[in-house]
């Protein structure tokens, strides 16, 4: 008998890669997907039609029972994953619930405890699987799996497990955004369901929904107040909006398109099926570059809020805080738009006489500036003062933001303040603090 298995090979080399590049795994890696599909293999080889597990042909059903007959206490975390699997509107075939069971395992670092139950309870493994074809029936297999899956802790997952809605179709998953849109009663959006899923068929210009590009035809509705609307009806959906009038609308969308910019597979069957102006589908293919790596973004919108949901600004004591140098301001008088970010970087590069050393605190309510030799305030502006932040697509370390002498939309003398960042990472980072101090200041006015 092979003490050996390909499929374990394979997880192997993920492990290495994934512990020694010791990096925050998340769903833009590129290898996610690939570990993940071995990961199914390795629970679905060799496993039998069991009576006790409604004869399906998927690993989930002898999972979800784990509760019920492990002889010792349930690990609690594997307990509350499960439940969150079985409760999940998003998927409805065992597949799919395998399958975010495997994403949301691999977030709480509990894969391993299934594994341990299976190979300590042989009965149950003889009933779940066929013991000379299969890794979780063969002891030697299974001790080999739990010392992989145990390094695998080690690695960070950092998942939008709310991605779920396609699992039943494909591990390729798609671009996921989340939105805070203004309290309105139209969000400008047509809709209908197509096949289970809200599809997106048209946007009315100059709509809440169509403003900064957030939402398009052709893109998914996935969830309204944090209740999912995969396989329900539109007087659902009605309930929803109704329940919740005059509040901020908190919206999921699964995007039209994929990373590569090509329309996302299983949204295109949607598209087809749906009763979708041809010409509207093509407008996917030209927002796709918005979403392209080697795309540049015009200056002011470099700065979308479609990366910055993304990105955790405030921490456990309500901010963040960034080392950068400071380089001088630029003033702008009564123009506080965003378009003037671009030339008043360019200003203050071929100007600037000073550089001074800075940490940029990013608060719940203003940005701090504090010069780090004198330890002094060099600079402070509450969000609802800031009109605008951006930064130049050509100098990427180089971000600045304009602030007026009062609430922006009274204030008549604005300044645009320029610093550059130690790398562009942060530099963004930075930019999507300050954009979404503004903008959720400015929701609240």
């Amino acid at each position: 008998m092979s003490v050996s298995d390909p499929l374990l090979k394979k997880l192997k080399g993920f492990v290495l890669e994934f512990r020694t590049n010791d990096i925050v795994v998340t769903d833009d890696n590129e290898n996610l997907a690939k570990l993940c599909c071995v990961l199914e293999e390795i629970f679905q080889k060799g496993i039998k039609k069991s009576k006790w597990f409604d004869k399906s042909d998927y690993f989930w059903p002898w999972v979800a029972k784990i509760p019920s007959f492990s002889k010792e206490r349930c690990n609690p975390i594997l307990s509350m994953v499960i439940d969150t699997v079985k409760e999940s509107k998003k998927v409805t075939l065992d597949l799919g619930r395998g399958r975010l069971f495997i994403r949301s395992a691999l977030m709480k670092k509990v894969l391993t405890v299934p594994v341990q139950i299976i190979a300590k309870n042989r009965q149950l493994a003889r009933e779940v699987y066929y013991e000379n074809d299969s890794i979780l029936g063969n002891e030697i297999l299974a001790e080999i799996l739990q010392s992989l899956l145990f390094e695998l802790t080690e690695a960070h997952f950092q998942l939008r497990v709310h991605n779920a809605s396609f699992l039943d179709k494909t591990w390729n998953l798609p671009i996921y955004k989340q939105y805070e849109l203004v309290p309105c009663d139209n969000l400008g959006l047509h809709v209908q369901y197509i096949n289970g899923f809200l599809l997106v068929k048209a946007v009315e210009p100059g709509s809440v929904a169509e403003e900064n590009d957030k939402i398009h035809a052709g893109d998914v509705i996935d969830e309204l107040y944090g209740e999912a609307l995969k396989g329900n009806k539109m007087s659902v959906v009605h309930n929803i909006l109704q329940k919740y009038k005059g509040l901020p609308v908190h919206i999921h969308v699964v995007k039209g398109f994929d990373s590569q910019g090509n329309l996302y597979k299983p949204i295109q069957h949607l598209i087809e099926d749906a009763d979708v102006d041809i010409t509207t589908a093509e407008e996917l293919i030209q927002v796709k570059k918005d979403n392209s790596n080697d795309y540049k973004k015009p200056p002011h919108t470099i700065l979308n809020e479609e990366e910055a949901e993304e990105i955790p600004v405030h921490g456990s004591e309500g901010g963040a805080t960034y080392d950068a140098h400071y380089l001088g301001y630029v003033t702008l008088g009564l123009d506080g738009r965003v378009v003037r970010i671009e030339d008043s970087v360019l200003g203050v590069l071929r100007n600037h006489t000073q550089r001074v050393a800075v940490k940029m605190e990013l608060t719940e309510k203003e940005v701090l500036v504090i010069d780090t030799k004198e330890e002094k305030n060099l600079l402070e502006h509450s969000y609802t003062e800031i009109s605008a932040c951006g930064r130049r697509t050509d100098q990427l370390k180089y971000i600045a933001y304009i602030a007026g002498e009062t609430t922006c939309s009274l204030a008549k003398k604005f300044n645009c303040y320029v610093f550059e960042m130690r790398t562009n990472e942060e530099a963004r980072f930075a930019l999507c603090g300050i954009a979404q101090g503004f903008e959720r200041t400015h929701l609240l006015l």
